[in-house]
């Protein structure tokens, strides 16, 4: 009898034991465990100081307070190529576990399109996390040096902008348009950023450049104050709010494969600011890195961060970002035939 009470103890406290591990194993979370302890990278493909930063910035604070395991999240910049060496990176280089992202270029989706010297990326096979924004952009001058204010005067005088490179579409839209309606812009290459290209205009070197039609209040908050700057021409969906004034530039021409070659060289704009992650990710993680940003984009900390950073910010999630990318990849190739000419690819 004692014996079998000793064994009949026994068995209750295994089966106690079974029933406290049990649940233990049901709550492993194997994305967080991966990610404890380690450091996540976000790529910035161009220089300081521009919104591709502050919106990496942006994503690192979201991935660091709401992706599972609580990882070490930080910016690098990586620039080159109008964004296709830190893409390329990203593609064939960097790690393929979901500690490896990039606050997307813009250009991306069409320098695959045009095969742009340089490029070495799939759009198709990386993971689109969300977008922040969509964001018009625009073609600006200064007002005391560039000789045109308008694009109709651009048809007449020389103006002369800066790129970051021949891959950008601050070069892509004004020789485009060159071809298309006459424009007679000129395309200083191989600025490292924004701050760079800011500072050329303010010394005379440049006339202007392109770039997001909103950045310049935070970029150069006193030039729009003063009234400094004019926006020739913008790209986008449709004429941003606060901008109504500025031509679309699908509007300068009647064509309709003028119409959709414009749209391929300025769809950086449908793209905004984005954020794309490695291709090759486990489907496990790819989705903790989706339903980090759906929820961070709501997180009233960032949006107050946003806010203090001047950041509009208009969420897209992962997968309506990964259509908008489908749909630039399969432009026609007569359409991409015509810019290529244009552009001299």
């Amino acid at each position: 009898m004692q014996y079998r009470a000793k064994r009949s103890f026994a068995i209750g406290i295994s089966a106690a034991v079974a029933v406290i591990q049990v649940p233990q194993a049901a709550d492993a979370n194997p994305v967080a465990d991966f990610y404890k302890g380690k450091t996540v990278t976000i790529l910035v493909p161009i220089g300081p100081g521009g919104t591709y930063d502050l919106y990496g910035r942006l994503g690192a604070e979201i991935l660091q307070k709401h992706l599972p395991g609580k990882p070490t999240v930080i910016t690098q910049l990586m620039t080159g190529g109008g964004g296709a060496v830190s893409t390329n990176y990203l593609a064939n280089r960097s790690p393929k576990d979901g500690t490896a992202l990039i606050s997307l270029h813009g250009s991306a989706p069409q320098n695959q399109v045009l095969g742009v010297t340089g490029v070495s990326y799939d759009l198709a096979q990386f993971l689109m996390v969300g977008q922040f924004s969509p964001l018009n952009s625009s073609l600006t001058v200064m007002r005391a040096t560039s000789p045109a204010h308008s694009i109709e005067e651009a048809k007449k005088k020389e103006v002369v902008l800066g790129s970051t490179g021949q891959g950008s579409y601050q070069y892509h839209l004004p020789i485009l348009l060159n071809q298309l309606i006459g424009t007679k812009f000129k395309v200083v290459l191989g600025y490292r950023g924004i701050p760079e290209q800011n500072l050329a205009m303010e010394r005379g070197e440049i006339m202007g450049r392109g770039g997001t039609i909103v950045s310049w209040a935070v970029t150069e908050a006193n030039w729009v104050r003063d009234d400094k700057i004019v926006h020739l021409v913008q790209v986008g969906a449709k004429r941003a709010k606060g901008f109504e004034n500025v031509p679309m530039a699908t509007e300068l021409v009647t064509d309709p494969n003028h119409k959709l070659a414009l749209d391929l060289v300025s769809a950086g704009s449908l793209m905004g600011r984005s954020l794309a992650a490695s291709p090759g990710i486990p489907p496990d993680r790819a989705k903790a890195l989706r339903d980090a940003f759906d929820a961070g984009i709501k997180d009233p900390d960032i949006i107050a961060k946003a806010n203090e950073w001047k950041l509009d910010l208009e969420p897209a999630s992962g997968a309506e970002l990964e259509a908008i990318v489908k749909r630039i990849l399969a432009t026609p190739k007569p359409v991409v035939d015509m810019v290529k000419k244009a552009i001299g690819e």
